[in-house]
């Protein structure tokens, strides 16, 4: 009886090159740095509200990405990732991760598309009048014409993005 032993290195390396990126590689979804300090700003303000412009709260990153649909499609590709890893193909792995992320930002949009509570108010979508309590004068406000919360011009909503990085 003879018994024979190899080694495949290059496998071996591979592996533990796709494992490494899986752990060292992370997806953060929402709006990226990137976006610049306008829409942050503009994001801060409709996530925690504002009640000397009577802007309510309305959170969108959290509860969209809670949603189930969103989170069964990215731990699925997450789930694909780690696969992926154990079978040394890192490429598989980034590309896992691409799409982790882009169904977390296609979620946000989607999430806003569905309508966020409170709607605007009247003022809101068809213009009015409204008191400026700091120069204590009525104030003339044109209306978008629509009534479509945290979708304006479509720059914030476009804007939410996702980012895949190292650790």
């Amino acid at each position: 009886m003879t018994l024979s032993f190899s080694e495949d290195t290059e496998r071996e390396a591979s592996l533990f090159a796709a494992i490494k990126l899986l752990s060292e590689t992370e997806v953060e979804v929402g709006l990226p740095p990137s976006a610049g300090g306008h829409l942050s700003f503009i994001l801060a303000i409709q996530e925690h509200g504002s009640p000397i412009m009577r802007i309510p709260p309305r959170p969108v990153i959290r509860p969209a990405l809670s949603q189930p649909a969103v989170r069964k499609s990215m731990a699925e590709a997450l789930v694909s990732a780690a696969e992926s890893a154990f079978e040394g193909n890192a490429p598989a792995v980034t590309a896992a991760f691409e799409t982790a992320g882009q169904a977390g930002a296609d979620g946000i949009r989607s999430y806003i598309d569905s309508g966020i509570s409170p709607p605007n108010s009247p003022v809101t979508v068809s213009g009015g009048w409204i008191y400026n309590r700091v120069a204590k004068t009525g104030v003339p406000v044109s209306g978008k014409g629509f009534n479509k919360p945290l979708y304006r011009t479509g720059a914030l909503y476009n804007a939410f993005s996702y980012e895949v990085k190292k650790k």
